[in-house]
């Protein structure tokens, strides 16, 4: 389909977590290289509103708050009426799965609607291409665009920051003194799912095989969430280790992992913002596909275990023999072992 012109355009993508938004670049800044006097309107979820207004893509922003039970029904309506008033000339679903997001520009009355036709949702779509669950995320949404005519290839992500939120970084490195030529090692101890998480005990293993054997500062990231998590770890170690965790803004986070020299964490989205920044990562996969949420980009590694049930992508382990076996399965040693290939290969270079 070729759309030679289109005044306003809305995407939607609701998935709702920082990783989504991440692995998304690509497509929008194809979307607006391809209409640059276009007007871009993104529909997310509140949490990945304040990020999403620095992208330079995207010139507004509609928040999907959903709702519950009869709200969640008032929500939908209340947001089809405001998106039908803006009268845009195409939406873009972008959203891999979700019927939803392909329901609201059809009830909007939007007369181009473009997306996958996963779960049947191609009958509220205007132009469809079948969906395909062996490509990474980030083609898997340029595939997509490709029903506009638009066949740009993904040249790497992004993650926006500023000079004050990289000052905020040197100043709290330097606090802790960590000068900006030391080595940094960054962990990421926390994941939205309990299936992708490991064992602390052998994150603190990792932590003692590093400082057994390298210099360096090890720096411990996460959401404030997650602070109960760094202090159980320190508990485990006996070597020092800098805790950022919760301490951080989302933006600071960033300039944190941009000055890692490595970056070790499970399936999770400070592991897509490290891939975005370019610092090599060596990421834990247990029940979700590596082939579609691997660090995007080249000098990252996957660990993953040959188990069979997985992936399974399930938020619950249902094994009751070996539970979370995926994850249980790495050890220490073959982190440890990753760990140390690459920072001998940083020494020798």
């Amino acid at each position: 389909m070729n759309v030679k012109s289109a005044d306003r355009i809305l995407i939607t993508q609701t998935g709702g977590w920082i990783g989504d938004m991440i692995l998304l670049t690509p497509a929008l800044r194809a979307l607006k290289r391809a209409y640059p006097q276009s007007h871009l309107t993104l529909l997310i979820r509140p949490l990945v509103a304040a990020l999403m207004e620095t992208c330079p893509y995207v010139d507004e922003v509609i928040i999907d708050t959903k709702g519950t039970g009869i709200g969640r029904v008032q929500s939908l309506f209340q947001l089809v009426h405001r998106i039908r008033r803006r009268r845009f000339d195409l939406a873009v679903v972008l959203h891999p799965t979700s019927f939803r997001n392909a329901l609201i520009p059809f009830l909007a009355g939007i007369p181009l609607r473009v997306g996958s036709n996963a779960g049947g949702r191609g009958i509220l779509l205007s132009h469809t291409c079948a969906d395909d669950t062996t490509l990474h995320e980030v083609d898997r949404y340029l595939r997509v665009l490709q029903l506009i005519n638009i066949n740009e290839s993904a040249t790497g992500l992004e993650f926006w920051d500023t000079d004050a939120d990289r000052r905020a970084v040197d100043q709290i490195l330097s606090d802790c003194n960590v000068l900006p030529e030391d080595r940094i090692i960054g962990i990421n101890l926390g994941t939205t799912w309990g299936t992708k998480s490991w064992a602390l005990d052998r994150f603190a293993d990792v932590i003692a095989g590093i400082q057994n054997r390298f210099e360096g500062a090890v720096v411990l990231t996460g959401s404030s969430s997650e602070v109960k998590l760094g202090e159980a770890l320190q508990k485990l170690v006996k070597a020092n280790v800098i805790n950022f965790i919760g301490k951080t803004t989302i933006l600071q986070l960033r300039a944190l992992i941009e000055r890692c020299d490595l970056y070790l964490t499970c399936d999770s989205g400070p592991m897509h913002i490290a891939a975005a920044v370019g610092t090599p990562t060596i990421a834990l996969f247990g029940p979700t596909d590596p082939l579609r949420h691997r660090p995007y980009g080249e000098g990252h590694r996957v660990i993953e275990k040959d188990v069979s049930c997985r992936p399974c992508y399930k938020r619950k382990c249902m094994r009751t023999d070996a539970p979370n076996l995926c994850m249980t399965e790495i050890q220490a040693a073959d982190v440890i072992e990753r760990i140390a290939s690459h920072l001998n290969l940083m020494d020798t270079s």
